[in-house]
């Protein structure tokens, strides 16, 4: 039977790029595909994205027949990947859950969004069938320079004292925020040869995200 995770956590803590990277080191040639829903979808609306990122080209137009169809193309080892799960309705998850009891489901998927999990334990019989619950926390100080070092090779010569700086000002442990620094940084010192990232310039960029320091 194809295993459910969830991954969540609050806006702006990253879980995106956590995401990517994790799908990223999943042997080859695992498929992966993703389920685009629009806010609180119905059942019907949830069917058609499925069949769209399973590569089906028609539903026939009765519902049994529709959910077998699905059912066979879920028999084939992949990894579906629904962001935004929280916009999904009791309905729509119920309807999930029913998919990924079938025996003969092979298909990973994966839940992610902020307030995923709130989302999934309105179903409880979903989510005693969540394999693993991953939470994004947001950037802890000791964390923020290895993973912002890992995220872009800018920060490896920034000076700590002025990491610190630009976390307590604007960081505040949100690596979205912190993207938005790193976007400006390498913005400044485009085509330069050996960019120097220092006080001024850090304060200069930050001033652009929150008003002069």
């Amino acid at each position: 039977m194809g295993a459910v995770a969830c991954l969540y956590g609050d806006a702006g803590h990253g879980k995106t790029v956590a995401l990517q990277y994790a799908l990223s080191q999943l042997p080859e040639p695992v498929r992966v595909r993703r389920v685009h829903v629009g806010v609180h979808p119905s059942v019907p609306e949830l069917r058609r994205v499925l069949a769209d990122a399973l590569e089906l080209k028609r539903l026939p137009h009765a519902t049994g027949a529709a959910d077998l169809m699905l059912l066979d193309a879920l028999r084939q080892p992949r990894v579906l990947v629904l962001d935004e799960a929280q916009r999904l309705p009791v309905p729509a998850l119920e309807f999930l859950r029913q998919l990924w009891d079938h025996p003969d489901t092979d298909v990973a998927l994966l839940l992610a969004g902020a307030g995923a999990e709130r989302a999934l334990r309105r179903v409880p019989a979903l989510a005693s069938r969540v394999l693993t619950w991953e939470l994004v926390p947001r950037l802890g100080q000791a964390a923020v320079r290895p993973v912002m070092e890992a995220f872009h090779p800018l920060w490896g010569q920034v000076a700590p004292v002025d990491m610190a700086w630009v976390e307590e000002h604007v960081g505040h442990g949100n690596f979205r925020t912190w993207a938005k620094v790193t976007s400006h940084l390498t913005a400044e010192v485009y085509g330069q040869a050996r960019a120097v990232v220092d006080r001024p310039l850090l304060e200069r960029v930050c001033a652009r995200l929150t008003g002069p320091v």
